[in-house]
């Protein structure tokens, strides 16, 4: 009897706690996709006001293009004012300057502090006139960033918890990119694959909630409709791999090039801190009027350009110009110090790559002809692998964008080319490199992070295939004194470590650390956890 009654004891007690998880999984969901309806209202209010800034603008050349002899002035001269403003607001938050992407993974891993009641209203506004202004930079990064700051918000109004504010920080930046490309599950992949790298059932959960929250939300007032509205694309024969692998190759050397030059751009604008940050945007917008009256389809993000190439609309003979003035525009826009992504400059550019290489097959051989909008296709999301070297969010968003499923083999292979010259090259993703920078610019200008003492937080890690952790026993594994781990999820099962607990590929560990060291240990667990064939 007395057994019976233990086992019923212990059989409530696991009940109960199952009860309490899934009770706290459900309310978990519910805050991620009230995060993601607030990243999606922010995300589409921020396309609508974008939209109708490039409406203005064009107006605005067509009417210069009227005036004889002094309207090349009219957009430099409006612009200026429009970039100063926009400089000038930025200096309030400065963590808003660029994509704002590296910023919120800074703040994942608790080595810089968001103020979402700071950084929504100056992303947006100074975001919205830089980029209507002319300057060549994309939409996501600030609704990425944006998104984010509202899955902060959330959380200070309904949590208390420091490890369950991160995750509706990630939870919000997926939802943030949904809504800028009408792109739900490449949102879910790029917080997976880019901003937390665990595949948590909360991270999971949570993500998936809040990206399908702001992507009902994004196709409510957008409608329904890919991002980049395309003819019917030819069949791709296995004849023209060939092709596609000289288009990997291509944007793999490419990529390594923006990622360099961006860099290079960047270190000379740090050598100018001595300008104000309005006068440099002034410059850099006026600048970019000036080049626009003559070559107005590399102003802005590119939209229009990247459609007109994936219609076939672009002659090849201009593509090397387009090309060439919208890779140093992007370099001159990213480096003025104020709010804007490279998501989509980077897509226009890969999508020229492609369309080029697909033209050029076409005139070698005849039987390629009219395959320039298939390869601009594939060329966007090559270039996207190669620059940020994520490339299931790459893959999953150009499908989404496109709404083109057609062409998955050409598609994984160039991208798989794209990847492995990048990689071979030894140069940072676009991401770490600004994520490093950041973090420098930080820490030599005194930014202090948010203080943690006595603060514990809650890190998760994978094991992977062929990582030292992999056939290790607990008590072997190499982790600083300071972090504790407390379960091990192995499929549906969860398991109290112990000494002699040997870790299996696929493991999921949780680790308690204090929230001031949690970046020194991620590392720590990332070098155990993580296969690395360098080694």
């Amino acid at each position: 009897m007395r057994d019976e009654a233990l086992l019923l004891k212990k059989h409530s007690i696991h009940d109960s706690l199952l009860l309490r998880r899934y009770d706290y999984f459900l309310r978990f969901l519910l805050k991620g996709a009230l995060a993601g309806t607030s990243a999606g209202v922010v995300g589409v209010a921020f396309r609508l006001v974008l939209t109708e800034g490039d409406l203005w603008r064009n107006e605005l050349l067509r009417w210069a293009h009227t005036i004889p002899g002094w309207g090349w002035l009219v957009l430099p001269c409006l612009g200026a004012l429009a970039g100063a403003l926009a400089g000038w607001l930025t200096s309030f938050a400065p963590e808003t300057a660029g994509s704002g992407i590296p910023h919120v993974e800074a703040v994942l891993i608790s080595q810089r502090e968001l103020l979402w009641w700071r950084v929504i209203p100056v992303k947006f506004i100074a975001g919205a006139l830089a980029i209507g202004a002319g300057l060549s930079l994309g939409r996501e990064g600030p609704t990425v960033q944006m998104g984010a700051a509202a899955g902060q918000a959330v959380s200070k109004s309904f949590s208390r918890s420091k490890t369950e504010e991160l995750h509706l920080i990630a939870c919000g930046a997926g939802a943030g990119l949904a809504a800028a490309f009408n792109a739900p599950l490449a949102g879910v992949v790029f917080v997976l694959e880019e901003l937390r790298r665990n595949f948590s059932p909360y991270v999971l959960g949570g993500a998936l909630a809040a990206s399908v929250t702001a992507d009902l939300i994004s196709q409510r007032i957008l409608g329904p409709l890919p991002t980049f509205r395309i003819k019917e694309l030819l069949p791709l024969p296995l004849a023209t791999l060939p092709a596609f692998l000289v288009l990997g190759i291509l944007t793999g050397v490419l990529g390594v090039a923006f990622n360099r030059t961006l860099q290079g751009s960047l270190d000379v604008a740090d050598r100018l801190k001595g300008l104000p940050r309005w006068l440099r945007a002034s410059l850099a917008v006026s600048l970019a009027g000036v080049l626009g009256y003559f070559l107005p389809q590399v102003l802005g993000g590119g939209h229009q350009l990247a459609e007109d190439v994936l219609w076939g609309r672009v002659q090849m003979g201009i593509i090397p110009l387009l090309f060439a003035v919208k890779f140093l525009l992007t370099m001159l826009s990213y480096s003025a110090g104020v709010p804007g992504g490279i998501f989509l400059p980077l897509l226009v550019l890969g999508a020229l790559l492609g369309s080029f290489v697909g033209e050029i097959s076409g005139l070698l051989i005849p039987g390629f002809q009219g395959l320039g909008p298939s390869f601009a296709v594939i060329g966007m999301a090559a270039y996207f692998v190669a620059i940020v070297r994520s490339p299931l969010t790459g893959i999953v968003l150009i499908i989404e964008m496109t709404g083109n499923y057609q062409h998955i083999l050409p598609l994984l292979f160039t991208c798989m080319i794209a990847y492995i010259v990048a990689e071979a090259l030894g140069c940072l993703p676009v991401y770490e490199m600004l994520l490093e920078r950041d973090l420098a610019r930080a820490k030599s200008d005194g930014i202090s992070k948010p203080s943690t003492k006595d603060k514990m937080l809650i890190v998760e890690a994978v094991v992977e295939s062929g990582a030292s952790a992999c056939g290790c026993r607990v008590k072997d594994l190499v982790l600083p004194v300071d972090c504790l781990l407390v379960t091990i999820r192995r499929g549906a099962r969860e398991i109290i470590p112990r000494g002699n607990t040997r870790l299996l590929e696929g493991d999921h560990l949780t680790v308690i650390v204090p929230e001031n060291r949690a970046a020194a240990i991620n590392e720590a667990l990332a070098k155990v956890t993580r296969c690395n064939p360098k080694v």
